[in-house]
């Protein structure tokens, strides 16, 4: 743990307040989870409504999922200038316009690449970092059991994403449905407002705003912008080789996840599955990646199992069940066995985003961490669906 910010002395941390913020984060992550994990369902319904080519018809759903992760060095600059809080409720705002103009334009593809695609989905960026983020200021020695917690949040927003996304479309068709997700996704306002900052959250912003003043007085003014933005992003993690080859990793395993998200429920329909079956996939998946993401939340603890090499373990199960996947895929059955068992490794894989930068760069840098791994995985979120058709 950096000693730089005094973590042990800091009154907020592993207490009062803490478990408000743990509560709050792990419904953020809830709300999350069902946007992210119900693009199949939504994709499945455009696809249905307009009959449009496959591959236009997810790259929408690709957009939407992959700003998820491009906006993360967005979120880590806004964390850093102001606080998790102002970015929560900011990333709320604009999450809730997109899916209420997705309402509005239900009636075009091309503009619900815009409203849904692109301003929900940069919305949803905006909401992701902060959670991740604050569990780090205000946690230190209960970090573990908080980050199960909270990472187990997206794997009930997983378990229910796909019937709950089937049963609103199914009652008030696509359009309902995309006002219905715009209420649900403006209580991250709600969220963002109890995120209060930490002691600890104030003293890192402080640091950053003295460098920011030094910058500006020691250098010259064509390069203070440059500077401003190292110091804001911490550009030095970038000559980190252990964390650039965790996101590499990242970047590897988002492609075939972000396929899996999109085109598995109309994958099972397509192997002669019913449509609600085909949804519960993304429900098994969820169930199982609930228990995934607490059990590794609680095994990278404070003195807790390597994450680095926990990362690895999981990311290589994960790939060898994906490759096998097509020779029993053929039945219902076979496709929940890999739902189940790709859930529990893919929620460990994205539980241990946290814990990897903690360990490799530190508290002070782990929103600029988690904002760059977030932004490297990106590109494969963004190029899996549409090359997979």
């Amino acid at each position: 743990m950096n000693s730089k910010y005094n973590v042990e002395k800091n009154k907020d941390l592993d207490q009062g307040w803490a478990w408000v913020i743990m509560v709050a984060a792990f419904v953020a992550g809830i709300i999350n989870g069902l946007l992210i994990y119900g693009a199949g369902v939504v994709h499945v319904a455009l696809l249905q409504k307009f009959e449009e080519d496959n591959s236009y018809t997810a790259l929408i759903g690709s957009i939407f999922t992959s700003l998820l992760s491009l906006i993360g060095p967005l979120a880590s600059m806004l964390i850093n200038i102001y606080s998790c809080r102002m970015t929560m409720i900011v990333g709320g705002i604009v999450m809730f316009i997109g899916f209420v103009s997705s309402f509005f334009t239900s009636h075009n593809l091309n503009y619900i690449l815009i409203t849904y695609g692109i301003i929900a989905g940069t919305g949803l960026g905006l909401c992701a970092t902060p959670p991740l983020v604050i569990i780090g200021y205000f946690f230190h020695l209960k970090r573990g059991l908080a980050l199960a917690v909270v990472v187990s949040g997206a794997g009930f927003g997983m378990f229910i994403a796909g019937p709950f996304l089937q049963a609103l479309i199914n009652q008030y068709g696509l359009q309902g449905a995309f006002l219905v997700l715009g209420a649900i996704s403006s209580n991250q306002i709600v969220i963002g407002t109890l995120m209060r900052p930490s002691d600890l959250e104030n003293r890192h912003k402080n640091d950053l705003k003295r460098k920011r003043d030094m910058d500006r007085m020691t250098s010259k003014s064509n390069n203070t912008i440059f500077y401003t933005l190292k110091n804001l992003l911490h550009f030095d993690i970038l000559s980190d080789k252990s964390f650039m080859f965790c996101s590499l990793q990242y970047l590897l395993w988002s492609i075939p996840f972000s396929i899996l998200l999109l085109h598995l429920t109309n994958y099972a329909v397509l192997q002669g599955s019913s449509k609600e079956n085909a949804a519960l996939l993304i429900t098994y998946m969820g169930i199982s990646a609930i228990f995934g993401k607490i059990i590794t939340g609680l095994s990278v603890g404070h003195n807790g199992l390597d994450p680095v090499l926990l990362n690895f373990g999981f990311n290589g199960i994960s790939g060898l069940l994906t490759i096998l996947f097509p020779l029993y895929s053929g039945t219902f059955q076979g496709q929940t066995i890999f739902a189940l068992l790709f859930g529990f490794y893919s929620g460990g894989l994205t539980t241990m985003i946290n814990p990897l930068c903690m360990e490799l760069i530190g508290v002070s840098k782990v929103s600029s961490g988690i904002g760059t791994m977030y932004f490297i995985s990106g590109f494969g979120y963004i190029i899996g669906p549409p090359i997979a058709g």
